[in-house]
């Protein structure tokens, strides 16, 4: 009850005899206070994964609903459905710059740990065309615009859950393990490096690495010829520097569908792809989603 509510009550309460001072209704001192009728909240098994790491993680359920949601670091985590009974799973995942210790997951009452542990990423040094780094007013101004348009991408992903099965790398190649390093070009820092770089010879074949949409596709000054797939859930995969564009907008594509070509558009030193993923707005390393998910066949949850 708000205070102005509880001082109209106090003035429209039972009248008193004038003169007469108004009876005492202080309870006695010796009254019990009401009991807390919050619920308690359970503690559940922890949840560990290393910065910039995915992992699947099931817990019980007791509910008929296609998803379940939980909360954590300020993102809301979607919960399936899978095969077993009162079974529930979700990807998570943590940002690569989350500081390492102990943080806290809710969902239907229960509160489950999650030990985020360090990695180490190392440090990357090139140099590239000072055109490429120095940049003019005009080039700046495009770069923060392209920038916003990936932000605003991400904070629209489907609740629905496009992906099935196991995660696939989209292109064959050599990994360059470069997920996570500080980057240093032209000797001066620059932010880490998001994705992972997969070398691959010109119009090699890149294929969607699991069943999604197609949610943003242009040619952008840092990362060239580009598709973002929302997988669902709050998953989206990058696939930058193409040399060319096999899908478009809108699209629904399924799992290892062709959906571009090998290329060096964009701010790249040679051919390669660069494959990136964002989890309810984490930035982890894409190799990880085909570690994390072991042929998981349960159907998805439809909002």
């Amino acid at each position: 009850m708000s205070q102005n509510l509880a001082l109209l009550h106090a003035e429209v309460g039972t009248p008193t005899a004038v003169g007469t001072p108004p009876a005492d209704r202080t309870p006695p001192a010796d009254r019990t206070p009401p009991a807390d009728r919050t619920p308690p909240v359970e503690t559940g098994p922890s949840v560990i994964l290393h910065q910039g790491e995915v992992v699947l993680f099931t817990v019980p359920v007791q509910s008929r609903a296609p998803f379940v949601v939980g909360q954590f670091q300020d993102q809301a985590i979607l919960f399936f459905k899978d095969d077993s009974a009162d079974q529930y799973a979700a990807l998570m995942g943590a940002d690569l710059a989350l500081s390492p210790g102990t943080y806290k997951l809710t969902l239907d009452k229960k509160e489950y740990t999650v030990e985020v542990l360090p990695t180490h990423f190392g440090v990357e040094t090139f140099t590239l065309p000072k055109d490429k780094v120095d940049l003019s007013p005009a080039t700046l101004a495009r770069v923060e615009k392209e920038a916003d348009q990936f932000k605003d991408i991400f904070t629209k992903s489907n609740p629905a859950r496009y992906w099935r099965d196991l995660f696939l790398i989209p292109v064959a190649g050599a990994r360059s393990g470069t997920f996570g390093q500080k980057r240093v070009i032209n000797g001066q820092e620059k932010n880490p490096h998001t994705g992972e770089d997969i070398r691959a010879p010109l119009g090699a074949v890149v294929t969607a690495s699991n069943s999604g949409k197609i949610v943003l596709s242009g040619d952008f000054f840092f990362n060239g010829q580009s598709l973002v797939i929302d997988h669902g859930g709050g998953l989206f995969t990058m696939y930058f520097h193409l040399s060319e564009i096999k899908a478009k907008g809108g699209d629904v594509v399924e799992q290892g569908q062709v959906i571009g070509l090998v290329g060096q558009s964009g701010r790249a030193t040679g051919p390669h792809l660069h494959w990136g993923a964002r989890l309810n707005g984490a930035r982890v390393d894409p190799f990880s989603l085909v570690n994390a998910v072991k042929g998981v066949t349960a159907s998805a949850g439809e909002p």
